[in-house]
């Protein structure tokens, strides 16, 4: 169970060390596949925690640093998965959907000094894709993709550069899909 103790241990130490924030990414998150009916209250709260309430927790403890200083830029991490539902997948999905939400709503509260968007990742090599099904799974999300692969989380790092950098600064409240076109 993720403690939000320990994140904010992390962020003390971090405004110890470099005195501020000027771009937060909120990239954690934590994949479930259970069958709704099979779901546990536990893991779905757990899930949600990960996935939606610690970007929230960072959000409201760098938010106060980044309007008094007049800029900043957060970006939250969530799926291409949060607008769409499969078996078994019911607790990320609704997570995912939830975050993207939340970045919309961060959009227009912290605005103007503050800008926020997610990137929506699709079949993005990672470990947690290979947890999911290995090659079988992994070949099925590469034949529904225009591009025929997956992709890199360097890929997923060059959009995130770019949403903090001065090339974006009219860009806010917005869902970036970086997914090589897959429809999942």
């Amino acid at each position: 169970m993720l403690d939000l103790n320990d994140v904010k241990r992390i962020f003390n130490r971090t405004i110890e060390e470099y005195d501020t924030v000027d771009v937060l990414v909120n990239n954690a998150g934590m994949l479930s596949i259970t069958p709704l009916i099979d779901l546990s209250i536990e893991e779905w709260e757990n899930i949600f925690r990960v996935n939606v309430t610690a970007p929230l927790y960072l959000t409201q403890l760098v938010a106060p640093i980044m309007k008094k200083k007049g800029k900043g830029v957060i970006i939250n991490i969530s799926s291409v998965a949060g607008a769409h539902a499969h078996h078994g997948t019911a607790s990320y999905v609704s997570s995912k959907h939830a975050l993207a939400g939340l970045s919309k709503s961060m959009a227009w509260e912290l605005g103007p000094e503050i800008r926020v968007n997610a990137i929506l990742p699709g079949a993005i090599m990672t470990a947690m894709l290979e947890s999911v099904g290995g090659e079988n799974a992994v070949s099925h999300l590469i034949e529904g993709s225009p591009l025929k692969r997956v992709g890199t989380s360097q890929e997923i790092a060059t959009a995130a550069l770019f949403l903090a950098s001065d090339d974006s600064t009219f860009v806010t409240g917005q869902l970036l899909r970086v997914d090589g076109g897959i429809d999942i």
